[in-house]
């Protein structure tokens, strides 16, 4: 079992139109972080709790979600399998 409660989720998501305001947002407002940016890819890290909540107030706002992950090395490969194959 791990050994932290709140375990690290992040969150991978797409804009064609790309990621501007976004970050300012949920960081202002629910301490969520930006760790990574490419194109129009930006990887957020939140906890397993309010991943869910995140989720939602993401797509809300027109950003696609394209994967969940615990660690930032899948979600950075996704992100580079979308890219190389010009996917979107």
């Amino acid at each position: 079992m791990k050994g932290s409660i709140l375990r690290k989720r992040y969150v991978l998501i797409y804009s064609e139109y790309g990621i501007n305001g976004i970050d300012k947002y949920l960081y202002n407002f629910y301490s969520i972080k930006r760790k990574y940016k490419n194109s129009n890819f930006a990887i957020f890290m939140c906890n397993q709790f309010n991943k869910d909540y995140i989720i939602k107030i993401i797509e809300k706002k027109g950003y696609d979600v394209v994967y969940v992950s615990g660690t930032i090395k899948k979600c950075k490969k996704i992100m580079n399998g979308f890219i190389q194959n010009k996917i979107r």
